[in-house]
């Protein structure tokens, strides 16, 4: 599953059966109970491997947001039951905004859906 961490939305993607290709899975409100919910889908979906965006500044390294993530990773998703993959997501989110050419809704699920077929090309070959 690939995930896009917001402050108020959180973007998920799975893959298909084959890990081949990824789409767009939902998006959750970030807030109490977002344990919860995230392991509920890792269990109906049989998660595991989680992939969640980090978003390095553009020197690579972790900036606020991305200690913010990081935070929410060791809180929220350890334990679960799923590897957890920290990956570079910086030009997820304006992507699909590009390819709508204006406002996208729900756009954190297209930008975890790019963050995870990005991991799939270059890690699960």
């Amino acid at each position: 599953m690939g995930m896009d961490v917001g402050d108020r939305n959180i973007g998920l993607a799975v893959t298909d059966k084959n890990n081949k290709v990824a789409y767009p899975l939902d998006v959750l409100k970030n807030g109490p109970g977002i344990r919860s919910k995230i392991k509920e889908i890792v269990n109906e979906k049989d998660i595991d491997k989680i992939v969640v965006g980090i978003p390095f500044n553009l020197k690579g390294e972790a900036g606020h947001q991305a200690n913010k993530v990081l935070r929410f990773i060791g809180h929220e998703l350890e334990g679960l039951g799923a590897q957890i993959v920290k990956y570079d997501e910086r030009f997820t989110t304006k992507i699909p905004l590009k390819q709508k050419k204006g406002k996208v809704e729900h756009v954190d699920k297209y930008s975890a859906c790019i963050l995870l077929n990005d991991y799939i090309s270059h890690y699960e070959k």
